[in-house]
């Protein structure tokens, strides 16, 4: 029988290291992607929900607006105008000749429009008038949560009431003639109908949209950047890449922003000055701005502090070798 051939002892082992550290990195990679997509919209989302379901956050964001020149000078000529459209003036007119009650009645109502302006520009421009807008403000944003949370049919309304009431007590005060004459004149509530029963409906979906992805996406995002740099065989150029990809993302959701923010402004209806749209709007994005600001930085702080220590050390590598 014919001697077995010896066994071949210098053949290298088979081994999976380069194939699990490939499936690593791809893996690594579509974490990475997927986290740096989900960023801007995860701080989005997230900004979305807390203005549309936190009345106190939504309170405190707009609160400053109440001394915004632009807003005061808004306000008045809104309140003014809603006041006005309710004012009946034939107790006043009737008591004058037929013949004189068309010139009469101009008079009266540029002199009632002027003496009203004038007292709404008061209470607006008053110490009071913030705590006073909080209130409206709140109320307002808690029926709009109600409206959208709950079934039913209802709507959502602006009472500018209270500052109507406010300056009424105003006028009490500092001008008992001119009280006198308001009270003759029948002014009835102040309320402007954001949205009507069918309107709420339509917006029930996006609402409840908003309140699960604003839940759902920042830990999406966190979990698929932090999974996608554990997995990554090389983690440096993945801390690097990460960096560089947020940063994008944060800048890429401030041209949204400004975007967004010019095509509001085109969109304000006539009885929004362009100056009250673009302090409303700036205060409401406020915080989500910052976000982007944010992750643009620490993106770029992020890819420099990996690339920095690479470029050293090569640097360093080089320097010996020409040094040998």
């Amino acid at each position: 029988m014919a001697a077995s051939a010896p066994a071949r002892t210098g053949a290298p082992p088979v081994t999976s290291t380069p194939i699990r550290h490939r499936s690593r990195a791809v893996l690594a990679t579509v974490l990475l992607v997927l986290g740096c997509i989900l960023a801007p919209s995860a701080l989005t989302a997230g900004w979305a929900r807390a203005e549309l379901t936190d009345t106190a956050r939504y309170t405190a964001t707009t609160a400053p607006l109440s001394r915004a020149p632009a807003v005061q000078r808004n306000m008045v000529t809104a309140i003014t105008d809603g006041v006005m459209q309710r004012v009946d003036l034939s107790p006043l007119v009737n008591a004058v000749p037929p013949e004189q009650r068309p010139a009469v009645r101009k008079r009266f109502t540029r002199g009632v429009r002027d003496f009203v302006a004038t007292q709404i520009r008061g209470v607006v421009a008053s110490r009071s008038f913030p705590a006073l807008w909080n209130h409206v403000n709140g109320t307002t944003h808690a029926s709009l949560v109600t409206a959208l949370s709950a079934s039913g049919e209802r709507s959502v309304k602006l009472d500018l009431q209270p500052v109507v009431d406010r300056a009424r007590a105003r006028l009490a005060r500092t001008v008992p003639a001119g009280a006198r004459l308001i009270q003759r004149v029948h002014v009835s509530g102040t309320t402007l109908v954001l949205l009507r029963p069918g309107e709420v409906d339509r917006f029930r979906g996006p609402y409840e949209k908003v309140r699960t992805l604003g839940r759902l996406l920042p830990v999406a995002a966190v979990l698929c950047l932090v999974s996608g740099l554990l997995v990554a065989p090389r983690r440096r150029r993945a801390l690097l890449g990460t960096g560089l990809g947020c940063a994008a993302g944060g800048a890429l959701l401030l041209a949204v922003f400004a975007a967004a923010r010019g095509y509001a402004l085109d969109a304000l209806p006539r009885s929004v000055t362009r100056a009250t749209g673009e302090a409303v709007f700036d205060a409401l994005t406020a915080s989500a701005r910052l976000g982007g600001l944010l992750l643009l930085a620490a993106g770029l702080l992020t890819a420099l502090a990996a690339f920095v220590p690479g470029a050293l050390a090569a640097r360093r590598a080089r320097r010996e070798l020409r040094d040998r």
